[in-house]
C-alpha cells in the first residue's frame, strides 16, 4: 500500500524531525509545523495519502485503515533513526498512545498534548483555552481528558479556514490574522480569566506571537514544544 512520499530540509545537524503530513498544498507560512523554516533542525516529512483535513479533524477516533497508514509512515521513520516524530494536525493527538508505543523515540503528536503539564502550570485546567481549527469537533477525546475554560475556533465562514480545508493554493495572509484575532477575542470573552492559550491547530502557529501581544496571555504551541523537546536529548 503506497501511502507517503518524503523529503528533507538542507540543514546540517546530527538531530532530525520526522513528520507525519497530511495530504495538502495550501500555502504553509513560517512558523506553522509543514514549513521546514520554522525549525532549526533539519525535517524529514512524510505524506499521509489519504490523509485530509476534513477526514483528520473528527470527532472520533481515525477509522482503522486510516490509522494504519500513519503507523506504518512512522515505523518508516524510526528505521530512519529521526530524534523525534510529530504531525501537521492538532486532531492527530488520538494517535500519541499508538505511536509513543512504537519505539523510543519521543513523539508529540499534538500541542494537546501539553494540556495535563500546563494545567499544574497554571494552576487548574479552568485557566487554560484552546484555539482550533474545528470547535464543534475538539473534545475530551482529543485533549487528554482534560477540560479546557474554553474552547474557540475558526468559523465556517473564515477564509482561513475554508484555504485550509478546501486545500486552496492562495491564502489572504491580512483577512486571516483578522480572523484568528477574532477567534482569540471570542475565546477571551467565553474565559476572561484564563492565563494560557493552546493552539491545537498547526496553522494557527504563524500568529502565535500576534495572539500573545493581543491577547496578553501565555500562548503555547506545537513548534515550541518540538523545539523544547529535540534540545532536551
Amino acid at each position: 500500500m503506497k501511502t507517503a512520499a518524503h523529503h528533507s530540509s538542507r540543514k546540517v545537524t546530527g538531530k532530525v524531525i520526522g513528520i507525519l503530513k497530511l495530504n495538502t498544498h495550501f500555502p504553509r507560512l513560517q512558523g506553522d509545523i509543514g514549513n521546514p523554516s520554522s525549525f532549526d533542525f533539519p525535517t524529514r516529512y512524510i505524506t499521509i495519502e489519504n490523509a485530509i483535513a476534513d477526514n483528520i479533524t473528527v470527532a472520533d477516533q481515525l477509522p482503522p485503515e486510516l490509522q494504519l497508514e500513519f503507523i506504518h509512515a512512522a515505523e518508516v521513520l524510526i528505521r530512519e533513526k529521526v530524534s523525534l516524530i510529530t504531525t501537521t494536525c492538532g486532531f492527530l493527538s488520538t494517535m500519541q498512545r499508538q505511536l509513543a508505543e512504537l519505539s523510543s523515540i519521543p513523539v508529540i503528536c499534538s500541542a494537546l498534548e501539553l494540556l495535563p503539564l500546563l494545567k499544574a502550570i497554571h494552576g487548574g485546567e479552568e485557566n487554560i483555552g484552546v484555539l482550533t481549527f474545528n470547535r464543534h469537533n475538539l473534545n475530551t477525546i482529543h485533549t487528554a481528558g482534560t477540560q479546557p475554560a474554553a474552547i474557540e475556533g475558526l468559523l465556517n465562514g473564515d477564509s482561513l479556514r475554508r484555504v485550509i480545508s478546501d486545500d486552496l493554493d492562495k491564502l489572504d495572509q491580512d483577512q486571516a490574522l483578522r480572523e484568528v484575532m477574532a477567534a482569540t477575542d471570542r475565546l477571551l470573552r467565553a474565559a476572561p480569566k484564563l492565563t494560557a492559550i493552546v493552539l491545537e491547530c498547526t496553522n494557527l502557529s504563524p500568529y502565535k506571537q500576534q495572539i500573545r501581544e493581543h491577547s496578553g496571555r501565555a500562548v503555547y504551541d506545537l513548534v515550541d514544544a518540538i523545539n523544547w523537546l529535540m534540545l532536551s536529548h
